[in-house]
């Protein structure tokens, strides 16, 4: 049977009944789990050019909705569903991902939480507090005279390591990279551990700043990501993202010495393969036109995230306008 489907001005066909179809191409928010596990069964299958739309919950298992339920009174093993795994056909060991962040549709309100004792400021976060939030068309009304900008990003995603991390945590995987680039119109390029990607995310926000100082505004979505390519024979240490101008190295680390250190690494490992310049070149490139950031720092007892954003542009002969 061949199916058309005329929104936004793009058409789909496939040769499959309309069954088949739909449990390949969206993936409902009640196929949650809280662990990235080599042992999670697929819940769905994609091959390189197919869309999928990912339906997710927020960090909160969807359980915070008024201001009387407190993040303190959640079950902490509840925290931080993801919508997956996604079985990604021709998907190796070895080999790379790319998966391009097509749209984001939020749900018409948020959450945020003061935790006691948690961010970065917690010897000011006495009590906790839960704010909810409506987010609007164009703007999120944090209060009667504040508005914030949409900013909607994926605060989790990730490959499947060989052994078992739990959703909230980071890793050269991916993870909770709670980077603000994993954006619509963004790709993100994974490095493949197990057969099949066994593709993970959750945790939208529809806006947080650079840091996550104590939490960003989470809330649920409805992703379309597309599988853009898939890579043999090319080297990735750790999640890489494109923006339409830069690229993106990203890096988790237990102190800002390392992290910082390791973004600035993998872009010099980057521009060494990707346009065969020296060592030294990358390195004094970076360090003037190459911008560092930390993506979240607000994780108790976990890895901080970082960025280093390089433009594409920095090179006139755009040797940098493609990965591989």
């Amino acid at each position: 049977m061949c199916i058309f489907n005329f929104s936004n001005h793009e058409i789909f066909v496939a040769f499959f009944n309309y069954e088949e179809v739909s449990k390949m191409n969206r993936i409902g928010r009640d196929n949650v789990t809280y662990f990235f596990d080599p042992n999670n069964s697929p819940v769905a299958r994609a091959r390189k050019g197919d869309r999928v739309e990912f339906s997710t919950r927020d960090c909160f298992n969807d359980e915070l909705k008024t201001s009387r339920d407190l993040a303190t009174q959640m079950d902490m093993s509840h925290m931080n569903p993801c919508t997956g795994p996604l079985y990604i056909e021709g998907t190796e060991p070895g080999s790379v991902v790319a998966i391009k962040v097509e749209s984001i549709k939020l749900r018409e309100w948020g959450v945020m939480t003061l935790v006691p004792h948690e961010g970065v400021l917690d010897e000011f976060c006495l009590s906790p507090e839960t704010r909810i939030v409506d987010i609007k068309k164009n703007s999120i009304e944090f209060s009667q005279d504040i508005r914030l900008d949409l900013r909607p990003h994926i605060g989790t995603i990730g490959t499947t390591p060989l052994m078992r991390y739990p959703t909230g945590r980071t890793g050269n995987h991916g993870g909770n990279m709670d980077i603000r680039f994993v954006c619509p119109g963004s790709t993100v390029y994974f490095p493949v551990f197990k057969e099949g990607a066994l593709l993970l995310m959750g945790d939208v926000h529809a806006n947080m700043g650079d840091g996550e100082i104590c939490i960003g505004i989470e809330t649920g979505a409805d992703v379309t990501i597309c599988v853009d390519e898939i890579y043999r024979g090319v080297y990735l240490s750790a999640p890489m993202i494109e923006t339409a101008e830069s690229w993106i190295t990203y890096a988790d680390a237990p102190n800002g010495k390392d992290g910082v250190k390791e973004v600035c690494r993998r872009m010099v490992e980057f521009l060494c393969r990707r346009t065969n310049i020296t060592n030294e070149d990358a390195t004094l490139l970076i360090s003037t036109a190459g911008d560092v950031g930390i993506a979240q720092w607000a994780e108790a007892g976990y890895n901080y995230t970082f960025y280093l954003s390089l433009p594409k542009n920095t090179f006139t002969d755009n040797r940098l306008r493609s990965f591989a």
